[in-house]
């Protein structure tokens, strides 16, 4: 008997190997550290230069987006795709610790959590797959290439400074991965404005956190650095009332900004991450977790240099880059593996009038390695692609139109193209503007999909896969009356191929592309309206399916929901409640291999800081404060109410 349960093999043995829902990847830093080099070397001879990075974008404007093209930045009044940006005051007032809780504030955003905080965390946008959400912060692709998504377990909103996030069919601007959207994430890295802060919390749980960051203007250039680490005593995630399931962690990010050299600017950034999160395993293999003292440690590399120049009446910008990601895994099925990625592209841009044109060309490098070893002595896939494209916007007026296309040149897939068309409308009779757009979206097999784990985890790899193809349009309407702003989207998107696990009875397994279609659809809105200088209202709803053959789909709530109100009755008092509701949604119960429905739940969250003079402010914050309790990953006990307190010094 073979089980097919709807769902990517992000988990084929989601209660047994928590480690296969962590990115999968040893590190081997000086090896990768040549292959980064050579990178660098091939810009030099390229152009004598190599790149620059965005630097210090109006943190606090939410008009101006880098998303919406691949070099600069564009007002979002000439997007035609629906974009949201958080800015710093936002992700300030909020006092959230983890991107992922500042996401669940985003319509059409959806989150998942395998437990306590340093646990696997995904995240879907419109109801696709996780691995169907391209992730960038400072300008690095992070989606893993052993499993093709990006886990926001450990992602701290410490250094943040900005979040964008631009939803549906991305591909033609940004290839593979970008079905569902893009999320973009911008830290001090990038920053050339001089400060210092230094920030520390503790809660419940043996909580406890710190952040330090300064940036050093070096004349018209500047240096920072930050650096954060973190540590949890957990809880049993099997709700056994067991031992603790804890974790802990610390990354450190350097950059180089703004640096002119003969009319060229260079930037730079490395970084550093290290977490270790202990685990659970289903020892008994009945579908439960049983307590156990498991731990993954992932520990994660990344690189960029760019430069930017003008060049032929066209402004240039050329970017190296690299991640790569270890996991060391020591548990039932213990294993150590590494996964890398290494890139370059050159993108021009001009502007003609009311028309900015745009080219792009790239090559990439993915590779992937685990041990115990795969069943071929030494095997270590890896897979190349270039890609061209090209992007177009006119704007005059109340009309704007775009135009994307994309070709990808793979040396495993067959070639493919993609691309996106749009519209917007602004009369000027009304404060109002509609947009509309469609497109194709890709999204090739993992690494981990085609070449299979090791052999006696009892996953095989499928070589025949086919990449996953989407086709979706948006509707949407935004209208502003005074402070009061108001939108709303309809979308569709249709995915084939979609790739799927099959399970067989002695629980080994699979993945194949299904036959059928998979339809995503909804509705999203949102609000903002700013009622005085001292309140101000956020709030967003959903409503969506996502169905494979007409069967509801896993971890797609068709309703989600969230409000968060900020109070500041003066300059030294900031008070923010927040409401984040998830509706209820089906998982599949691995003790029957049956999907069942998981409850609907609402964390409601508290946040206050006094400013105690310009160099010191302390703050007190609550999670989950009715202290539900839920499940957002079947079998995996939920977090119960916390509460923080710290303290933020800055000069």
């Amino acid at each position: 008997m073979t089980y097919v349960h709807g769902k990517k093999a992000m988990m084929p043995f989601p209660m047994t190997t928590p480690l296969y829902l962590k990115s999968l990847s040893q590190r081997n830093w000086s090896r990768k550290m040549k292959k980064y080099l050579l990178s660098s070397v091939m810009i030099f001879l390229s152009n004598n230069a190599y790149g620059q990075i965005e630097q210090d974008l109006n943190k606090n404007n939410e008009d101006i987006i880098v998303l919406g093209t691949r070099l600069g930045s564009i007002d979002k009044n000439k997007l035609t795709s629906p974009a949201i940006v958080i800015t710093e005051t936002e992700i300030i007032n909020r006092g959230q610790q983890y991107i992922s809780d500042l996401l669940r504030t985003i319509p059409g955003v959806a989150v998942n959590s395998s437990g306590p905080q340093g646990s696997l965390t995904q995240v879907r946008v419109r109801g696709s797959e996780a691995n169907h959400v391209l992730v960038l912060i400072d300008g690095v692709e992070m989606n893993n290439p052993t499993t093709g998504e990006f886990d926001f377990a450990g992602l701290r909103s410490s250094d943040v400074t900005r979040i964008e996030i631009l939803k549906g069919e991305q591909s033609a601007l940004y290839g593979s991965d970008a079905i569902g959207g893009v999320i973009n994430i911008t830290t001090r890295t990038n920053s050339v404005t001089k400060s210092t802060q230094g920030t520390f919390s503790a809660g419940n749980e043996k909580s406890y956190e710190g952040n330090i960051h300064t940036i050093i203007p070096i004349g018209k250039a500047s240096l920072s650095l930050n650096g954060t680490a973190f540590k949890s005593q957990g809880y049993d995630i099997s709700g056994l009332n067991g031992e603790k399931d804890g974790s802990k962690g610390k990354n450190i990010n350097l950059g180089l900004n703004n640096v002119n050299f003969t009319g060229i600017s260079l930037s730079a950034k490395f970084g550093f991450s290290d977490i270790t999160t202990d685990i659970d395993e289903d020892a008994d293999f009945n579908g439960r977790l049983n307590n156990t003292t498991g731990k993954t440690n992932v520990k994660s590399d990344t690189a960029r240099i760019d430069a930017k120049f003008d060049l032929a009446g066209f402004s240039n910008a050329i970017t190296s880059h690299m991640v790569a990601t270890d996991t060391d895994t020591q548990a039932g099925f213990s294993s150590l593996s590494k996964g890398a990625r290494h890139g370059i592209n050159w993108v021009a841009k001009k502007v003609l009038g009311n028309n900015t044109i745009s080219f792009l060309t790239e090559a990439e490098h993915e590779s992937y390695s685990i041990l115990p070893n795969f069943t071929e002595p030494d095997a270590e896939p890896e897979i190349w692609s270039y890609a061209l494209a090209g992007d177009y916007v006119h704007s005059s007026g109340p009309i704007t139109i775009t135009a994307s296309g994309r070709h990808d040149i793979n040396d495993y897939f067959k070639n493919v193209t993609t691309w996106r068309v749009g519209a917007g409308y602004k009369p000027e009779e009304l404060n109002g503007r509609l947009r509309a757009s469609i497109g194709s979206g890709v999204k090739n097999p993992s690494l981990i999909e085609l070449f299979g784990f090791y052999p006696t985890s009892g996953f095989s790899g499928n070589k025949s896969l086919k990449p996953e193809n989407s086709l979706g349009f948006n509707i949407g309407y935004e209208h502003k009356i005074a402070n009061l702003q108001l939108s709303v989207d309809y979308f569709r998107s249709e995915l084939k191929n979609e790739i799927t696990t099959v399970y067989a009875a002695d629980f080994t397994s699979t993945v194949i592309n299904l036959g059928s279609k998979s339809t995503r659809q909804g509705v999203e809105t949102e609000v903002r309206w700013d009622i005085s200088e001292k309140i101000k209202v956020r709030s967003s709803a959903t409503y969506q399916t996502s169905k494979q053959n007409e069967i509801e789909e896993i971890r797609r709530p068709k309703f989600i929901a969230s409000t968060s109100i900020t109070y500041i009755p003066s300059d030294d008092i900031l008070i923010s409640a927040s409401l984040d509701h998830n509706g209820s949604q089906l998982d599949t119960d691995f003790s029957s291999f049956q999907n069942v429905k998981l409850d609907a739940f609402t964390l409601i969250g508290l946040y206050g800081s006094y400013k105690v003079n310009d160099n010191l402010r302390f703050y007190l914050r609550g999670e989950n404060l009715l202290d539900e309790q839920y499940q957002e990953v079947i079998g995996y006990s939920s977090q119960g109410r916390k509460l923080y307190a710290g303290f933020q010094t800055s000069f």
